[in-house]
């Protein structure tokens, strides 16, 4: 798991995740990124959190949209990887939307410090 801070003001952060096969589809990612999220926009009072995404891993494309994420970009052949011109999907969630999804409500995010 990992965050960076993309702007002048640390006003917005990046997400990102990568998880070891043998602890993938055990619901770890899920609760780690709630926990990530409710923290950049509860206690860091982020604007807004974005994510880069392989369009090929649709494991964590469905995580992300259930974590209320929205798309914002597609972008072609934009880096290069193993050999390969890649894709890359940019989502992001502002504050505003944050909780406002029918899965994950902000309640069900928090976590107790």
């Amino acid at each position: 798991m990992g965050i960076s801070f993309t702007n002048h003001n640390n006003m917005q952060a990046e997400l990102g995740c990568t998880l070891h096969k043998d602890y993938q589809k055990k619901g770890y990612a899920t609760e780690a990124l709630k926990a990530i999220v409710d923290y950049l926009f509860g206690t860091l009072d982020k604007h807004r959190i974005i994510a880069s995404v392989d369009p090929r891993n649709t494991a964590s494309i469905q995580l992300i949209e259930r974590l209320g994420f929205r798309k914002e970009a597609h972008f072609k052949e934009s880096y290069y990887l193993r050999g390969d011109w890649v894709d890359d999907i940019i989502y992001a969630q502002l504050k505003t939307e944050w909780g406002n999804n029918d899965k994950y409500s902000k309640e069900e995010i928090m976590i107790d410090p």
